[in-house]
């Protein structure tokens, strides 16, 4: 597991012009949250907004795995001229249109999952933190502030009252909690349906089963991306203070995600498709 981890760094080194569409959907979803803010302000159209914001990650999401994947078919490949392996690299953008195309719907569906979970898990939260800490407004929790600046939302927090911000707290430790049980069951779904079963549901259903037939293996792997997703956030904390080094923030983030990507695609390689 070790040499994976390591070795999963200098393929994520092959791999870094991944960035660059990752660095361009950004920027897109940047624009489109600055007009959302402002032309939002009615349920219907706020509905609208997180609608297309979904179809939209799940558009690139669809494309980039299906790039990350063909990357790495790249990186056991051995070229002898190094302008061979830089066009190769280059042409990965090709595979982005038969991405969407093999992806989307699959990635729709682990979508509607995931806001079926966390919408049941949002209730049973609130009830529980309504009932025996303080009553508090779903919007307060995220749902209104979806295309608000972080001033805004900071500005609306310290509104609350100081029962509200304990309940508040709660109400955030244990979506923690439950975001935590849900990667530990996830984690393979994603790779599960990029390589092999294209049926969300049940690819989710497999990709729970082979979780435990490498269970020690997997809870390192699930335990060390934790603590690396630890660092990352406390480094680009401190990092943040400093304006100048904000670039180095944004650097840092995109090599975290990139590098999380190609360990897990590189462990369900090593995994489940070495042994077929």
């Amino acid at each position: 597991m070790f040499k994976l981890f390591k070795n999963s760094f200098f393929k994520t080194n092959d791999c870094i012009i991944l960035v660059a569409p990752m660095i361009i959907f950004l920027s897109i979803i940047g624009w489109y949250s600055g007009y959302a803010r402002i032309s939002i302000d009615t349920v219907p159209k706020l509905l609208v907004g997180l609608c297309t914001f979904i179809i939209l990650i799940n558009a690139f999401l669809s494309a980039w795995f299906y790039m990350v994947k063909q990357a790495l078919n790249l990186t056991s490949h051995v070229f002898i001229f190094d302008k061979d392996r830089a066009k190769a690299l280059i042409n990965l953008i090709l595979h982005f249109p038969k991405g969407i195309g093999r992806l989307f719907f699959p990635l729709c569906g682990i979508s509607l999952v995931l806001v079926a979970i966390y919408t049941v898990a949002a209730t049973i939260i609130n009830f529980f933190v309504s009932k025996y800490v303080s009553p508090l407004d779903l919007t307060t929790l995220g749902i209104g502030y979806s295309f608000m600046s972080s001033e805004e939302i900071f500005n609306e927090i310290m509104e609350l009252s100081n029962v509200q911000l304990v309940a508040l707290n709660c109400w955030y430790i244990l979506l923690g909690l439950v975001t935590l049980f849900v990667s530990f069951f996830g984690l393979l779904w994603i790779p599960e349906v990029v390589y092999g079963e294209k049926d969300p549901y049940r690819a989710l259903k497999i990709s729970i089963q082979k979780i435990f037939m490498f269970s020690w293996e997997y809870t390192l792997l699930f335990s060390f991306l934790v603590i690396l997703y630890i660092v990352t956030c406390v480094t680009n904390a401190i990092l943040m203070i400093n304006p100048v080094l904000y670039f180095m923030v944004l650097i840092i983030s995109y090599y975290f995600i990139l590098y999380t990507v190609v360990l897990l695609f590189s462990y369900y390689e090593t995994m489940f498709l070495k042994e077929d």
